[in-house]
C-alpha cells in the first residue's frame, strides 16, 4: 500500500472518530435545546465547518497523484487539529 493511501486511511479513521463525537454532541444539544446559548450554536457551526473542510481535503487527497499528495498533508493536519480542538472546547461548555 502506498504512503498516500496509508495516510488517507489513517486520517479517514481519525475523522470518523471525531465525527462520532460531533454526532454525540449534536444529540446532547437536541436533548438540551432550551438551555443552549448562542455560544453553543456558534461552536457547533464551527465544528461542522471544520469537519467539512477536513472532508474536502480528504477528497483532494484521494484525487491527488502519488507524487503530489504530500503538499496536502499540512492542510489536512491543520484542519484536523483545529476540529479536534473545537470538539474538546465544546465539551468544556
Amino acid at each position: 500500500m502506498s504512503k498516500r493511501r496509508e495516510y488517507e486511511e489513517q486520517v479517514r479513521a481519525k475523522l470518523a472518530k471525531l465525527e462520532a463525537e460531533v454526532d454525540a454532541i449534536k444529540k446532547d444539544i437536541e436533548a438540551a435545546e432550551s438551555e443552549l446559548t448562542s455560544e453553543h450554536h456558534s461552536k457547533l457551526e464551527k465544528v461542522s465547518e471544520l469537519s467539512d473542510r477536513v472532508g474536502d481535503k480528504l477528497e483532494e487527497l484521494a484525487e491527488a497523484g502519488e507524487d503530489s499528495w504530500e503538499h496536502l498533508k499540512e492542510g489536512i493536519e491543520h484542519y484536523y487539529q483545529a476540529l479536534g480542538n473545537e470538539v474538546k472546547s465544546f465539551n468544556k461548555l
